[in-house]
């Protein structure tokens, strides 16, 4: 090899490995560039400027989609500063059939250098409308000193996520419940939206409030919620159970806020069998106290499982139900009972 080749290639790889000097080219976009609101909310994005050098004047348009959002208001950001010709020239939900549009411009006034570095354009403001997602797209910007400035844009997107509740199930304890007597229900919520919530539950029996209680309930999550109806002072006879909730703030989707159950017969107290033909009225007898004792000593777990025969209900002893002397006593107390 050549001696000053050689001498050269060594030379050269004894230079240090020093990174080259890359100029960073200006960017504007949409800050920040993923926004999360609800059906509802009014929120703003900067239209913002990095790496600039010597700007004097920008421009762009901002296009969303109308049937999610509409645009409020406009207002030049502090980046330019001093003295400046500032234009909205256009700010409509209806530029077309689908999207609205934000157009605006800002210029340096008088002579002087242009502003370096990084900042805030302007800061648009929308409501959110509608469930869904729209682009914040940011098109045919421009930026200027003397010349046109290269640079690159970055558009945004828009989440807007739903409030919603909903009832998923409504479990009565039992089917018959004397007069007097009280019956357990089990209602599961869910909170099938983004947000937390609080909000009433109410129980019914036909149209009388059983019970209203108030629930938070964190975003996609459930609870069940025990109601207790106690039937004293209610009349014989099948009643309607349902349940509601109250309608969270800017809710759309209602169906699933009530729930109805199905019939209750309210009747003579252990007239665990109900009325027959020839006993319209309903009485506790020994046709009732047979049945309970079939039934005795089962549970919700026992094939032959009947809650209607445990007539004094679940207890702290017995969560989960069990028929026993309690319920056989109770018979016993009322036999030959018609009721009020």
């Amino acid at each position: 090899m050549d001696k000053k080749v050689f001498v050269g290639i060594i030379i050269f790889l004894m230079i240090p490995a020093f990174p080259l000097s890359i100029k960073a080219i200006a960017t504007v976009y949409v800050d920040p560039p993923t926004t999360v609101t609800s059906v509802g909310d009014t929120f703003s994005v900067n239209i913002t400027i990095s790496n600039v050098i010597d700007l004097a004047g920008w421009e762009f348009k901002l296009y969303y989609l109308s049937s999610n959002l509409n645009g409020t208001n406009i207002v030049e950001g502090p980046f330019l500063g001093g003295s400046t010709y500032f234009d909205i020239i256009n700010f409509t939900d209806n530029h077309n059939s689908t999207h609205g549009l934000a157009w605006v411009t800002c210029a340096l006034l008088g002579p002087g250098p242009g502003v370096n570095g990084n900042g805030t354009l302007a800061v648009v403001t929308f409501n959110a409308t509608h469930v869904g997602t729209s682009d914040l797209s940011l098109v045919d910007t421009w930026l200027s000193d003397s010349e046109p400035i290269p640079h690159i844009a970055l558009s945004g997107i828009v989440y807007v996520l739903p409030h919603d509740v909903a009832i998923t199930d409504l479990t009565l304890y039992k089917t018959i419940v004397g007069q007097g007597f009280l019956l357990p229900m089990n209602v599961t919520i869910e909170n099938q939206g983004n947000f937390t919530e609080t909000f009433d539950v109410t129980t019914y029996a036909n149209d009388t409030i059983i019970e209203t209680k108030t629930v938070t309930l964190e975003n996609t999550t459930s609870t069940t919620l025990i109601f207790t109806w106690n039937t004293t002072g209610f009349a014989k006879g099948n009643y309607t159970i349902s349940v509601n909730t109250t309608q969270v703030p800017f809710e759309t989707d209602t169906d699933d806020n009530i729930l109805i159950d199905g019939m209750v017969l309210v009747g003579v107290p252990c007239d665990v069998t109900g009325s027959t033909p020839g006993m319209p009225d309903g009485v506790c007898n020994m046709r009732d106290i047979g049945y309970m004792c079939i039934h005795f000593g089962t549970t919700p777990s026992s094939p032959n499982w009947d809650p209607n025969c445990d007539v004094t209900g679940p207890t702290p002893r017995t969560p989960d139900g069990l028929v026993n002397m309690r319920d056989i006593g109770e018979a016993c107390s009322n036999f030959g009972n018609r009721g009020l």
